[in-house]
């Protein structure tokens, strides 16, 4: 596991974010966050997303995809897999998404990296131990069959990430 702070300069992040963080960003209600046959699945976890790309789906989902194209180039991307958004609203208390891989029917190991939009205390916590806390403009990159979840906050309106699944 990497985790790199200041992933991206002042002026890239804040690029980014002056998109994602408005009141005009379409945020699409999923009423999971893990599949009902997950051993994880909570039928009470919920978050919105924004898919911004998926190779099962035909690629490209989103007209925000170039968005991303920085975060791609400095993660080395070579075959893309899935870029997808997430926010989770706050909660009154930190609620755990569930543990889960980012490998579905894959026959290679990817990568998965995690990049935080906001900062705030939700975090994201691995099955063998060890968070990374939700930071502002910090990635987290990892193997994509590591146990993982995403917590929420508590503390600010909602936590934002960008996830990525990709090969070098």
């Amino acid at each position: 596991m990497e985790v790199i702070d200041n992933f991206l300069s002042e002026y890239q992040f804040k690029q980014i974010n002056k998109v994602i963080l408005t009141d005009h960003f379409p945020w699409y209600w999923c009423a999971d966050t893990l599949p009902p046959d997950d051993d994880y699945y909570n039928p009470n976890d919920y978050q919105f997303a924004h898919r911004i790309f998926d190779l099962s789906d035909g690629g490209i989902l989103s007209d925000y995809y170039s968005l991303c194209d920085i975060l791609q180039q400095r993660l080395g991307v070579g075959k893309l897999d899935r870029i997808k958004m997430n926010l989770t609203p706050r909660t009154f208390f930190h609620r755990k998404g569930g543990m889960h891989t980012d490998l579905w029917g894959l026959t290679s190991i990817q990568k998965t990296a995690i990049f935080y939009v906001n900062t705030n205390n939700g975090w994201t916590e691995f099955k063998k131990g060890g968070k990374v806390k939700s930071v502002a403009n910090r990635i987290v990159i990892f193997d994509s069959n590591v146990e993982h979840q995403g917590v929420t906050c508590t503390d600010e309106k909602r936590r934002v990430v960008i996830n990525f699944n990709y090969d070098i």
